[in-house]
């Protein structure tokens, strides 16, 4: 056999069993690869289903909690915000994702807790949020804030508005204050009067005695009187007490009141008008009404000038409700003092000295009882003055009556 058949048979040989060798590896290599791409595909799946399942419960999270929850990346840009973010940040419904925060806030001091975060510290802080919505310019909002690492280089906010938090404590802090300025007064004067009634009866000074003792009277009587309409107004707050409905008319309602305050306004040559035709029927708790109408016209009566005479209009309106209007013609209130004459414990005596007023101090618990006794009733009640002219309290009772 020549040489190169030998040579031929032999490059043959070679060639057919490297390609077995070859297509061998390649099938073991493609069978491998095939493998690898499956564990691998089935571990993306599986990193995306909790990837998914993160999301649904931050998601979850967003949705559920009142406070306004933001994450923010690197670059100060709004990456996620939970549902109530608009209306803590006082923007209404605005699309927060992709804002800067700067734009979201208009507040540096946020801005500087969220780069402290990114920082890698955690912060805590207040502010105060102007309100920027149509009408509302003049509200803020009280807001406190945490800021935290989100561990991706960017930072989690948490505002948490304490608008109303801030008002209760208000709140609670002059209702102490003032109730301890209430008491103290009273009570300094019946501790006085005591020590001079024993000089007074050592003296025999009989006369001196009564008098003392009257005024003391007066002053414990002040004292019960106090109590009882604060009990009054934790009762009617807290609607522990129910309504007890009846029908009865509000004009002959209004002429029991005038009758029992005549003699007061009398004594400073005043007197009280009730306009409107009798009956008027409506249905609600006839004492509790009573009460707001008898605060409402000790009030006018209080605030008059000599002389001056206070009306009780009383009339039907359009819808089957009712209104019942005390009016008087004295010092008025200054409109700086209007939003806040229904607060307990506020008198005009206490921010003016009572300038101009016949009928002598208060607990400055009336307006607010009356208040309530209306809205238990489903019920309103406006005030309108004017300084030097005269004050309007209005009340507004509905064509049903008590509300449930």
């Amino acid at each position: 056999m020549p040489d190169f058949v030998i040579g031929l048979a032999t490059v043959l040989i070679s060639a057919g069993i490297t390609y077995l060798i070859v297509r061998r590896f390649t099938a073991q290599d493609v069978a491998t690869e095939a493998d690898r791409a499956a564990r691998e595909s089935s571990r993306a799946d599986v990193a995306w289903e909790r990837a998914d399942r993160r999301s649904e419960r931050l998601n979850a999270l967003l949705e559920a909690t009142d406070d306004a929850i933001l994450r923010v990346g690197s670059d100060l840009v709004i990456r996620a915000a939970s549902p109530v973010t608009g209306e803590i940040l006082a923007r209404g419904d605005v699309q927060f994702r992709g804002m800067p925060l700067i734009e979201a806030t208009v507040d540096f001091r946020l801005e500087e807790l969220t780069r402290k975060a990114i920082a890698g510290e955690v912060h805590r802080g207040e502010i105060d949020i102007r309100d920027g919505r149509l009408g509302h310019s003049d509200e803020a909002r009280h807001v406190s804030v945490v800021a935290a690492p989100d561990g991706d280089g960017g930072a989690w906010l948490v505002l948490r508005d304490l608008t109303e938090v801030r008002r209760l404590r208000q709140i609670r802090t002059e209702f102490v204050d003032n109730l301890s300025h209430e008491l103290r007064t009273p009570l300094s004067t019946i501790r006085l009067l005591a020590e001079t009634i024993g000089g007074a009866a050592a003296k025999g000074d009989v006369s001196g005695v009564a008098s003392r003792s009257a005024k003391i009277e007066v002053e414990v009587l002040h004292l019960v009187q106090m109590a009882d309409e604060m009990l009054d107004l934790a009762t009617l707050e807290a609607g522990e007490i129910p309504l007890r409905k009846a029908d009865f008319d509000l004009v002959a309602l209004a002429e029991e009141v005038a009758q029992r305050f005549a003699p007061v306004a009398a004594q400073h040559g005043g007197g009280i008008d009730v306009i409107g035709t009798g009956p008027l029927l409506i249905s609600g708790d006839r004492d509790r009404l009573r009460q707001a109408v008898a605060n409402l016209v000790h009030n006018a009566v209080k605030y008059s000038r000599e002389g001056g005479r206070v009306e009780l209009q009383i009339d039907r309106l359009s819808d089957g409700g009712s209104q019942i209007a005390v009016v008087d013609h004295g010092i008025g209130i200054d409109r700086a003092h209007l939003s806040r004459i229904f607060e307990r414990f506020f008198t005009v005596e206490r921010v003016d000295g009572g300038a101009g007023a016949v009928g002598g101090g208060g607990t400055g618990l009336g307006l607010a009882i009356a208040r309530h006794a209306v809205l238990r009733h489903g019920g309103d009640i406006t005030v309108t003055s004017t300084a030097g002219v005269g004050t309007t309290f209005t009340m507004t009772l509905p064509a049903t009556g008590a509300a449930s």
